[in-house]
């Protein structure tokens, strides 16, 4: 049974790259839904991702998993990073679990761990999770994350854990330059 279940990953996981790989211009799109029953409808674009439901505000997509220790250890400054209001208005974690818990233990995993954002069990998204690692060449090491801008585009990707001080410099950083170019537009 253990060999099915591995040759059926590897089965997806070939038909999805090369489902990525043959055309470019196709327009794939996801529904992702996270365990407080929102659904995050994702469209790929030449540039990254266009997340309809956070359109304008900075993404942090967290893969993670629940029995790695370095994602775990992240989940704290998550939590506080969350709370500050300023940074929660102008941005979004989309937190995705990828060693394969089930939505019920996501949920429980969420409870137990007082978190306050957005994580969405991975388990029922393998293709979303296959198409961001076929764009990132992302070896599945975690924690890995990928910062996406306030018009969809990837920014930056890697693996390793991230503070909240790091993701509020990436916020002010990405916001500082529309805000530069929104004052440079109305002075001319």
């Amino acid at each position: 049974m253990k060999y099915i279940k591995i040759l059926l990953i590897m089965l997806l996981t070939f038909s999805s790259i090369s489902m990525y790989g043959n055309d470019s211009k196709k327009v794939l799109t996801f529904e992702l839904k996270d365990v407080n029953g929102t659904t995050y409808h994702v469209t790929n674009t030449d540039e990254g991702m266009d997340i309809k439901e956070l359109k304008g505000k900075v993404v942090f997509l967290a893969f993670f998993g629940h029995r790695c220790p370095p994602c775990r250890m992240e989940i704290p400054g998550f939590i506080e990073y969350t709370k500050d209001k300023e940074y929660s208005q102008k941005s979004a974690i989309l937190a995705m679990e990828v060693q394969g818990l089930p939505r019920k233990g996501v949920e429980q995993f969420v409870k137990d761990n007082n978190i306050n954002y957005n994580v969405i069990p991975g388990e029922e998204n393998i293709n979303f999770i296959n198409y961001v690692g076929y764009r990132t060449n992302w070896n599945n090491a975690i924690p890995f994350m990928v910062v996406i801008d306030q018009n969809g585009k990837v920014v930056n990707f890697g693996n390793g854990i991230v503070s909240p001080e790091e993701l509020k410099s990436i916020v002010d950083e990405l916001t500082k330059s529309s805000v530069d170019s929104n004052e440079t537009n109305q002075t001319k």
